[in-house]
């Protein structure tokens, strides 16, 4: 018989516990916004996609989310068992959960991690099938954020992967210079490229990765169909006819006062034309189009198992701030 994880939550007398009811989404979603905006957070969750997800996985919600409140009835912690139960091997849970600035130090982090770990175990064991492996949860937290990751590192989660959001300011008396091509790569504009031809250079360079899928056109359509999304400021690189790198871009608001910058949302270049420069060079036509387009910068998301090498490549290539999350992950059995 497995313990109920709430129970134990509630023996912890600093606030009052209670099972996620979808008449708390509205709530819990009001605080995480409150949460991220007070730490400056680098990672805004989008936690109404986070619980239609956990509606959508056939779960009981009531089972994978706890909401803490004071004596006063206001809600000052939440947590939430992301689980993904199409998983076979490993089977992930995602922790995701937080705690006002105000009530931190206390031991609600501790109370609150047991009570994810239990409960992802809890999950685990009502729904396990001979065929499965091994279950595994995973966090991200805020680089800057250190009393959060030793929290993890305390119960062994451990860094998996670093997400580094580079930056890059322009200046308008130093415009970003336009890149060289080599003699045998073209330079072309998305738009002048099919698409299906990029798509087949993207599952290419992304075949194998840990974590990557293989897209199919109607995902790709939609990505770049989606709002932001700008393949007018998109490249890609040829030889002959076929594609061998690419940066699709989008113009993203970023922080809470509107402003702009040009974004490469996907940069890949195919594992035989490697080691060249590609990349570097499809980020200078990017910063360039932007920088045509009255855009003030340009950024670019990435993840990465070597953060000090990855924060040295973009500030070599002009980027000036380099932002990070550490993906964390433990598993359990």
């Amino acid at each position: 018989m497995v313990s109920d994880p709430l129970e134990v939550l509630r023996d912890r007398d600093v606030l009052v516990w209670d099972r996620l009811t979808p008449s708390d989404y509205t709530e819990v979603a009001t605080l995480a916004a409150a949460i991220e905006h007070l730490d400056d957070a680098l990672e805004r969750h989008s936690v109404d996609d986070i619980l239609d997800s956990l509606e959508k996985s056939g779960e009981d919600v009531s089972q994978l989310g706890v909401v803490g409140r004071d004596r006063r009835g206001s809600m000052v912690a939440y947590g939430l068992d992301l689980v993904h139960p199409k998983d076979t091997s490993p089977r992930r849970v995602r922790l995701v959960g937080g705690i006002h600035p105000a009530w931190r130090d206390k031991g609600i982090g501790h109370a609150l991690l047991d009570w994810h770990l239990a409960t992802a175990k809890r999950w685990d064991f009502a729904t396990r099938r001979a065929h499965h492996g091994p279950l595994k949860v995973y966090a991200v937290a805020d680089s800057k954020l250190t009393a959060m990751r030793e929290l993890y590192e305390s119960y062994g989660l451990l860094p998996e992967t670093w997400y580094l959001d580079a930056h890059r300011t322009f200046n308008p008396a130093h415009p970003p210079k336009r890149p060289q091509v080599p003699d045998a790569v073209a330079l072309r504009p998305y738009t002048a490229v099919p698409a299906v031809a990029v798509l087949a250079a993207h599952n290419e360079a992304f075949l194998g990765r840990q974590g990557a899928t293989q897209l199919g056109p109607a995902e790709w359509h939609e990505s770049m169909t989606r709002p932001g999304s700008r393949p007018d400021l998109s490249w890609v690189l040829t030889v002959g006819d076929r594609v061998v790198g690419y940066a699709l871009n989008s113009v993203e608001e970023t922080g809470d006062d509107g402003f702009q910058e040009g974004w490469t949302d996907r940069l890949g270049v195919i594992p035989a034309w490697r080691g060249r420069g590609l990349s570097g060079l499809l980020l200078q036509a990017s910063a360039a189009s932007f920088f045509d387009a009255g855009l003030p910068g340009a950024g670019i998301g990435v993840d990465t198992e070597d953060p000090i090498r990855e924060m040295a490549r973009y500030r070599g290539l002009g980027y000036d701030a380099v932002d990070a999350l550490v993906g964390y992950a433990r598993v359990l059995n």
